[in-house]
């Protein structure tokens, strides 16, 4: 396929908000590092490097990150769903908030230097979202396309995270479709990751022409930075020869691959006379959209299969814990029970005794008290005659000397 040379970029304002599109594993992060070079701010809150994945970094913003994840989960979605999306209601009055946070963000990312980088793969899916932000800020926007051979990203995320090679073919094909699709009559260019690579200075004077920016001088020291100390060989995992198709792939992808090494190839940002062939590969992807929407459910629902596993298998040895536990109380119970049977036992017992104690000390008392009467009868008996009488006053008068 041939793609002629596109008109310049002349009369419209530089670009101030670069968007960078593409599939996952595609390269877009290490364009959206070149994008530095021209001058445009990547944002304060960028998400940290990973050395198993991207050991130089993501240059993903982490709130457009977020806002995108939310986007897809409420289409019933994610980043690895095959959903074409192409009917999905961006202006839905239940995505207000997120419509306010994308204007607001923007606006923050934008005020410190006018020229603001964002970059995030699942974007391709959710573009129209923010092409609406966008429109009402009134931002002079362009688009840098990532493209890669299906192939390395299929290996790549094969590697990554596992995934069978036919659904990442699908989502490669849905990227890059989506991506050329919503671009439409605005400045792009779409950047091979391979040509970045191995000639950076030509792809980033692609770019600036695209975006009406001046292309960097090759002594620029943004550039040499760029050139020699973050681009590496190290950074391609995986490289397959151009002419490389898999017969397992859907057949559109094959025709896609074409078209984006054509596109990719062209001096400046995308031809209009490629308009017509993005079209036809739109429409022809499209007729998928329904199939592709049932699979793509079919895929949330088995991806939810490992999380439901572990969540049952934490569910049985929470169980098998709180049954434990409760053997361990009720023993602990039955032990309390019989120590409180002890209790009662002992306790009637004392109260046995202390009674027994009680009536002897009651006998006791009642026998005293008996006697004390018996002496008083008798003391009475004495004192009724003279010599009992006389004895008495006698014991009386000795008890007085004693004392």
């Amino acid at each position: 396929m041939s793609i002629a040379n596109p008109p310049a970029h002349h009369g419209a304002a530089p670009v101030a908000l670069a968007i960078v599109t593409g599939m996952h594993r595609a390269g877009t992060s290490a364009i959206a590092r070149a994008l530095a070079v021209l001058g445009f701010d990547l944002g304060p809150r960028l998400m940290s490097a990973d050395p198993r994945m991207n050991a130089r970094g993501f240059f993903e913003d982490i709130d457009v990150v977020a806002l995108d994840d939310a986007l897809l989960a409420h289409f019933g979605a994610d980043w690895k769903s095959i959903a074409l999306l192409a009917d999905a209601d961006f202006a839905d009055p239940a995505l207000a908030t997120q419509a306010r946070a994308a204007r607001e963000l923007l606006s923050a990312r934008l005020a410190p230097t006018g020229r603001f980088a964002c970059k995030d793969p699942r974007l391709p899916r959710v573009l129209p979202f923010w092409q609406a932000a966008i429109r009402d800020l009134g931002i002079a926007e362009g688009y840098v396309i990532a493209v890669r051979h299906p192939g390395a990203v299929i290996a790549s995320l094969a590697a990554r995270d596992g995934l069978d090679a036919r659904r990442s073919a699908w989502l490669w094909l849905i990227h890059v479709a989506s991506s050329l699709a919503a671009t439409h009559g605005r400045p792009r260019v779409v950047v091979d990751y391979d040509r970045l690579l191995a000639a950076p200075e030509c792809e980033l004077a692609r770019v600036a022409a695209a975006f009406g920016l001046a292309a960097p001088a090759p002594d620029d020291p943004a550039l040499v930075e760029f050139r020699d100390h973050f681009l590496s060989a190290e950074l391609r995992h995986a490289h397959v020869a151009s002419e490389t198709v898999d017969p397992a792939w859907p057949p559109l992808v094959a025709d896609a691959h074409a078209l984006t090494v054509a596109l990719a190839a062209a001096p400046g940002a995308v031809a209009t006379n490629a308009d017509a062939a993005i079209a036809d590969l739109w429409d022809r992807l499209r007729a998928w959209a329904p199939l592709l929407a049932y699979a793509g459910a079919l895929e949330r629902a088995a991806d939810d299969v490992p999380r439901l596993a572990g969540e049952l298998a934490w569910a049985k040895t929470a169980v098998a814990q709180a049954q434990g536990y409760a053997a361990d109380l009720e023993a602990h119970l039955a032990a309390k029970e019989a120590d409180l049977v002890a209790v009662r036992a002992h306790t009637r017992e004392s109260s046995d005794a202390a009674a027994v104690h009680a009536q002897n000390l009651s006998a006791a008392l009642d026998q005293a008290q008996g006697e004390l009467a018996a002496t008083r009868r008798a003391l009475g008996t004495l004192g009724a005659t003279r010599t009992g009488r006389g004895l008495l006053r006698w014991l009386g008068r000795g008890r007085s000397h004693e004392r």
